[in-house]
């Protein structure tokens, strides 16, 4: 299940950040391109990783990182007076974040079965 999760998380960050360099979501560039490199990071882990220990601790890893850039960007206008920034793709990649850490706590490896 965690290999599905990295392959699903991967496809929707791709999606979300080629739409964004497309203009359909109006974002910078250099959020859309970071979206789509997060996307094909976890792509990679879902599609081609082996190593199922890795894919937990690289999800995880990913969820706190996302977690926090995300939290920062987002509450970073407060510090200025401002509102907090919450476009799509911030609020996007903090919920990714958040379900990514509780992914690699509790969703299975997918190791195949000795009986296989």
């Amino acid at each position: 299940m965690l290999r599905l999760y990295a392959r699903i998380v991967g496809l929707i960050l791709v999606l979300l950040g080629l739409a964004g360099l497309v203009g359909v979501v109006g974002v910078s560039v250099a959020t859309s391109f970071y979206h789509a490199a997060v996307g094909t990071f976890f792509a990679y882990l879902g599609f081609w990783q082996r190593d199922a220990l890795v894919i937990r601790s690289v999800v995880s890893g990913m969820g706190v990182m996302l977690l926090l850039v995300k939290g920062v960007t987002i509450s970073m206008p407060l510090f200025w007076g401002g509102a907090p920034f919450l476009g799509p793709m911030e609020v996007t990649c903090l919920v990714v974040g958040v379900l990514s850490i509780l992914a690699a706590k509790y969703l299975s490896d997918d190791a195949p079965t000795a009986g296989a």
